[in-house]
């Protein structure tokens, strides 16, 4: 059997599946959290850690490489894996590849390179079979990367006769929208809140987070990956919470979690208000003797930034396009979400319109099912390569037109819209 394993290298988690080239199957995946988050949380820490130190470069490098090679030893013998294929954002790809992502960091913003790269595994640090290369995804521009091309390969809206979204909901937001005449992409610095980054007691998508959560007759009931204790909440888990909150009336449209003495059920004893100056209220989602699992007036403010971000990349979009948001035949929403995200509470925030809620297509990590693809497939590695040079990056650097935008999207929807 030849081995191939397909990464998605991402800001904040890298995930890897191993594949059986012969019959494109998956046999295992495994994931963990990217190592550079102690040079910072955002592309942007590490790119201005690279351009203050060069050294640092060959620093992140060997971080992600070493990564990777913890996960190729989790699903695989090393020595069999002889192909491997890597999708991430601009600066993730560069630093992978050794190249520095500095350019990234001054206007105009463009790359070191956008082409696809094939080179030795072992160039790179990749401890796995001599011979075997390493396929690095093409890039389209600014801070669209190798993995929104895998997430349009992946979804093919690139091949429908009507307009579609790719949402891909992480730290680096991407935002596509395609048809097969046109492919138009844009970048927005999301941040790490919906994968549970800069979240108080945020965590990844794994057993003990909380993935969601509903208030009936004035009680909390969590959703708890693998029905345990709860750890932290993860993305899905504070986007249904929140929303439920503003459905309770806990918190505002402004994003404020009101005081104790502005709700009159008993679920205003959770409320958890603080005298410290500007730091706000938190509302209490669990508690026993050893922990206690807030929503805090700073994880509602990192959401509503996020949103208005993602948002407002979404409506230039469309305006570019011309098309109004009823023309959207479909949405594919891609991110590390828990495997129970709530689509109702995704419109209650205000992430997608109303109108698109039965149009949503949860695809889960997108880019690895594109890197997949073409670790199979010489004519998908081909396409891919297309799918790079055909598509037109909408640049909001410095937009006016988006700081508008972003200030109206960080309000959430009044309930009367809804």
């Amino acid at each position: 059997m030849i081995y191939g394993i397909a990464f998605d290298i991402g800001t904040t988690t890298i995930v890897g599946a191993l594949v059986g080239i012969d019959g494109c199957k998956e046999e295992g995946a495994a994931h963990m959290q990217n190592p550079q988050t102690k040079w910072g949380r955002d592309v942007l820490s590490r790119i201005l850690a690279i351009a203050d130190n060069a050294d640092t470069l060959n620093s992140l490098q060997q971080a992600a490489a070493g990564a990777c090679n913890e996960i190729i030893k989790k699903l695989a013998n090393p020595e069999d894996v002889q192909f491997v294929t890597a999708a991430g954002n601009a600066t993730m790809e560069h630093i992978f590849l050794g190249i520095s992502p500095a350019p990234l960091a001054k206007v105009p913003y463009k790359p070191a390179f956008k082409e696809a790269k094939t080179i030795k595994a072992a160039t790179i640090g990749l401890v796995i079979n001599p011979e075997a290369y390493v396929y690095a995804f093409p890039l389209i521009g600014g801070f669209i990367g190798g993995d929104t091309v895998a997430g349009i390969l992946s979804t093919e809206i690139h091949k429908a006769k009507r307009y579609n979204l790719l949402i891909d909901i992480g730290t680096n937001n991407e935002t596509v929208l395609a048809s097969g005449k046109t492919i138009l992409a844009t970048s927005t610095a999301a941040g790490p809140a919906f994968e549970g980054g800069t979240i108080k007691c945020g965590m990844i998508a794994k057993n003990g987070a909380i993935q969601g959560m509903k208030i009936e007759s004035g009680k909390i009931v969590l959703d708890i990956i693998g029905n345990t204790a709860p750890e932290g909440i993860c993305g899905s888990g504070i986007i249904d919470a929140i929303a439920k909150l503003l459905d309770a009336g806990i918190i505002d449209r402004t994003g404020r979690i009101k005081n104790r003495d502005e709700i009159e059920d008993n679920i205003a004893n959770r409320i958890k208000e603080t005298e410290e100056r500007g730091q706000g209220n938190s509302f209490i989602l669990y508690k026993d003797a050893k922990k206690e699992i807030a929503i805090t007036q700073k994880d509602v403010r990192e959401i509503q930034l996020a949103k208005g971000a993602i948002q407002a990349g979404i409506k230039l979009l469309l305006k570019k396009a011309r098309i109004a948001a009823d023309e959207i035949e479909k949405i594919f929403i891609a991110g590390a979400f828990g495997s129970n995200i709530n689509k109702q509470s995704l419109v209650r925030i205000g992430v997608i319109e109303k109108e698109w809620l039965d149009r949503v297509v949860f695809v889960g990590d997108a880019a690895l099912d594109g890197a997949k693809l073409a670790l199979c497939s010489e004519e998908k590695r081909r396409e891919a390569e297309d799918i790079a040079l055909q598509t037109k990056h909408l640049s909001l650097s410095g937009s006016a037109h988006f700081q508008k935008e972003f200030i109206k999207g960080m309000e959430f929807p009044p309930v009367k819209f809804l």
